[in-house]
């Protein structure tokens, strides 16, 4: 609605312009003068002479309005023609029509620009040539239409804004069309009136003859089609259909007959009154997916329906009814105009039928119009009436309320084990506060999860997660409840005990029931867990708070390996702040406030820098600078690994572009999340990053980890050779204080291995990790993969691994992580020095 009062607003600026520039037009010269009440009746009457045309299976109604603007511009100054136009419009279709609020603002604005730009472009092209001349016929009807082809523009853009369609090419021609016609006829009646006024009389009498012997024609045509899809519908539904294509069929004939712009039928529940079945099509016979009427909603409507359930008639409310009763229904159901019918079978009303937005701006339902309406729906009562295919329709309809209920299952329950969701947890707690203000609220979580899921895989760790579950149901009482909120953590809601001594006894025998190992298929696991204990109304009022301070007891048991904890205010120090970036996270993902500085790494052959390796910093507007070793965990548990990789990937990308123009050929290194790992669709969005920004393939370096690859092996592994048949880089990351996976180290298609930085710090005082790093060297060397040490600190650890043959060196003997802002000046000083030595 905002947009088209906008666009109102800007034609009436364009016709208020034109019409202030048409205060400087001279006045006609002609023979006699035409008064402006009279204009402005010829207008308000010639808006009067309607026609409807119906092609296509789209409803266009004209009127003869461009007559009496041919007729003003060759006998009345141009501002009286323009206002004479606007005002006899407007008031016409505010009086007549009763158009009110956006239609009739945006109508006026069509009066405007109309007006306008006609006798602005009249005045430009005809000047004062007198109508007898063939070019002024010509002129005139170069204007008319070209006036009309802005115009009728912006009434397809209107129509499509409120969920209309119209063939615009059709529009256009038809409009051209009816310009030519009227535009003709204004001529003609100009060249009389300046001749022979008299014969206006005459020409009046023809017209008037013209458009009766229309109407007669338009209502005969209209009553003889009707009559034909009456035919076709009894045909059709009288033979042997199902239930889908009958109410197809009805609908789409329902519509067509009475020129609607939608169609809807309705089976409701006798006792409730609650509509069991419904179907709807819109123009062009298209599914919609929301229902007009709801025959239990009461209020306005109520006596509509009940009306319709008595089965004495159909319903009509036309446009611009004076009925306080109809126009309460129209704005109860958002229409324009409808009429509804009762549907009957085995002589009870079942439901309606009904049809509403009549097709055109003028013509509105009327009582001929719910006669035969009346008619379509006892042709459709007697489909309805074999009692099969009620049968059939309601027990679709069961079948469809059997679905709801699954999908709605499904939304409140966990798809791995079957227990009730975050969202249903909440729900319960909440009913439980509700009801006595007083509820006990536990998060468990699993210790050595990780562990499992690392070792054995994701498969393992789904079937642990349901032996979780089971034994979790067999431990609590009938009146508590458990929940998955995700991952490997459990909510429960203790409904047998309240106070704190009852509620840690609780806690204790479910912890007791995980000392017990877990038999997952071959395999014996033991899988300790910690419980938070938080309780309302002292620790909370709500779901979210308790479950909140649940998870700041159920850290604090983590951390201090008590099995479980209470809640305590004064040991909640930590986790406000967690939480706080937790919640935070990805709208800072989104509004940028992730930032990328970069680390370089140097070949220690010959100091060139040849990479630099992306590290993530958030600038967060309360707390500064947060470093990633405290937001990285809380991506990960959020499950926002992936789009936290993609965002990086996509800057780094970006400022490395920015170094190839800055005539800096280096490469750039992003770590892989463990879930971007998994992803299948990594290597389709990183061909697309690399498209985006053109920084050549071999120059991106992806990082993976021991621990990530051994998640899930086959997955990662499938990805691993898609993303390394790019040409990309791929480099296994903190090498050697993972799972020493060295027969995937030898099948995965990676070209470089990193030494992790723990080995290197020590290298220069400890012989063992000198020893480590050297045969890592040695290995990567032989299996034909590159070899980069990280944490180089200074100048002995540089000669040493220059020493072992080692490959680059990174760390802050080379440079600290840079700012992407200053990269490049880090860079163009490296050169300089260079050059200089």
């Amino acid at each position: 609605m905002a947009r088209t009062v906008v666009l109102s607003l800007v034609m009436s600026a364009v016709g208020v312009a034109l019409s202030l520039h048409a205060l400087s037009f001279p006045a006609p010269a002609a023979p006699v003068a035409i008064p402006w009440w009279a204009l402005l009746l010829l207008v308000m009457g010639t808006d009067a002479f309607v026609f409807h045309l119906e092609l296509r299976g789209e409803a266009h109604t004209f009127t003869l309005s461009e007559i009496p603007v041919v007729i003003g511009f060759f006998f009345a100054p141009a501002p009286v023609v323009i206002v004479c136009r606007i005002v006899g419009s407007t008031v016409f279709q505010a009086l007549r029509r009763r158009q009110f609020g956006v239609k009739l603002l945006f109508n006026a604005a069509d009066f405007v620009l109309d007006a306008g730009l006609i006798v602005t472009l009249l005045h430009v092209l005809v000047g004062a040539r007198r109508p007898q001349e063939v070019v002024t016929w010509v002129l005139v009807v170069c204007c008319a239409i070209t006036t009309e082809l802005p115009v009728s523009a912006c009434l397809s853009t209107v129509i499509r804004w409120h969920g209309g369609h119209s063939r615009v090419a059709l529009v256009v021609a038809t409009t051209v069309v009816v310009s030519v016609v009227n535009t003709s006829l204004g001529i003609l009646a100009a060249d009389l009136l300046w001749t022979s006024p008299s014969a206006i009389a005459l020409l009046a009498v023809v017209l008037g003859i013209t458009f009766t012997a229309y109407r007669g024609y338009f209502n005969l045509h209209k009553r003889y089609s009707s009559l034909q899809l009456l035919y076709d519908f009894t045909k059709t539904v009288g033979g042997s259909m199902r239930a889908e294509a009958v109410l197809q069929e009805i609908l789409s004939q329902a519509r067509q007959l009475l020129a609607a712009e939608r169609a809807e039928v309705i089976l409701f529940e006798g006792t409730t009154g609650h509509a069991t079945l419904r179907q709807t099509i819109t123009e062009d016979d298209a599914p919609a997916e929301a229902g007009l009427l709801d025959p239990a909603a009461g209020g306005d409507l109520s006596v509509l329906w009940e009306q319709i359930k008595d089965g004495t008639g159909s319903v009509v409310v036309p446009r611009g009814t004076r009925d306080p009763g109809l126009i309460a229904v129209r704005q109860a159901s958002s229409v324009d105009d409808l009429i509804v019918a009762p549907l009957r079978a085995e002589g009870h009303v079942v439901g309606a039928i009904l049809v509403a937005n009549r097709l055109g701006q003028v013509s509105t339902f009327d009582e001929e119009d719910a006669r035969l309406f009346e008619t379509l729906a006892n042709h459709a009562s007697v489909a309805f009436d074999n009692s099969r295919l009620v049968q059939q329709l309601r027990q679709e309809a069961d079948e469809r309320r059997h679905e709801a209920e699954e999908r709605r299952h499904e939304a409140l329950h966990d798809s791995l084990t079957g227990l009730p969701n975050r969202t249903l947890f909440n729900q319960q707690v909440g009913e439980v506060l509700g009801g006595r203000g007083e509820a006990a609220v536990l998060l468990m979580d699993l210790d050595r999860f990780k562990e499992v899921n690392d070792s054995l895989g994701h498969h393992h760790g789904d079937l642990l997660l349901i032996e979780v579950a089971n034994r979790l149901l067999e431990t609590l009482g009938r009146e508590d409840s458990a929940a998955r909120l995700g991952g490997d953590e459990f909510a429960i809601l203790l409904g047998g005990t309240n106070d704190a001594v009852g509620v840690e006894a609780s806690a204790r025998r479910i912890l007791d029931a995980f000392e017990r190992s877990f038999r997952i298929g071959e395999v014996s696991l033991d899988v300790g867990a910690s419980i938070g204990i938080a309780l309302a109304p002292s620790d909370g009022s709500d779901p979210a708070t308790l479950l909140q301070r649940a998870d700041v007891a159920m850290y604090e048991a983590k951390t201090a390996k008590t099995g479980l904890a209470r809640y305590s205010a004064e040991r909640d120090r930590f986790t406000p702040r967690r939480l706080a970036l937790a919640g935070r996270l990805r709208q800072a993902i989104d509004d940028r406030e992730i930032i990328v500085h970069f680390q370089p790494k140097a070949r220690l052959a010959d100091g060139k820098v040849m990479a630099a390796e992306a590290l993530v910093r958030w600038r967060h507007p309360e707390f500064g600078m947060v470093m990633p070793d405290e937001f990285i965990p809380i991506a990960e548990q959020a499950g926002l690994e992936p789009h936290l990789t993609r965002y990086v990937l996509r800057a780094a990308l970006r400022h490395c572009a920015d170094w190839q123009r800055a005539g800096h050929r280096i490469g750039v290194a992003v770590n892989l999340a463990v879930r971007s790992l998994l992803d299948a669709r990594l290597p389709d969005a990183v061909t697309s990053m690399l498209a985006e920004s053109g920084v050549p393939v071999e120059l991106l370096t992806l990082e993976i980890t021991e621990s990530s690859v051994m998640a899930d092996p086959d997955r990662a592994t499938a990805v691993l050779n898609r993303l390394a048949g790019l040409g990309l880089r791929l480099s296994v990351d903190d090498f050697g204080t993972g799972y020493s996976s060295l027969s995937y180290l030898q099948r995965l298609p990676v070209h470089e291995v990193k030494v992790d930085k723990s080995f290197v710090f020590r290298m220069a005082s400890d012989a063992n990790d000198a020893t480590i790093v050297e045969s890592i060297v040695q290995l990567g060397h032989k299996l034909g993969l590159s070899v980069v040490a990280e944490g180089v600190e200074d100048q002995l650890s540089w000669d040493r691994l220059r020493a072992m043959s080692c490959d680059v060196a990174q760390g802050y003997y080379v440079s600290k992580p840079i700012p992407a802002a200053t990269m490049s000046d880090w860079l163009d000083e490296q050169r300089r020095l260079d050059g200089a030595a």
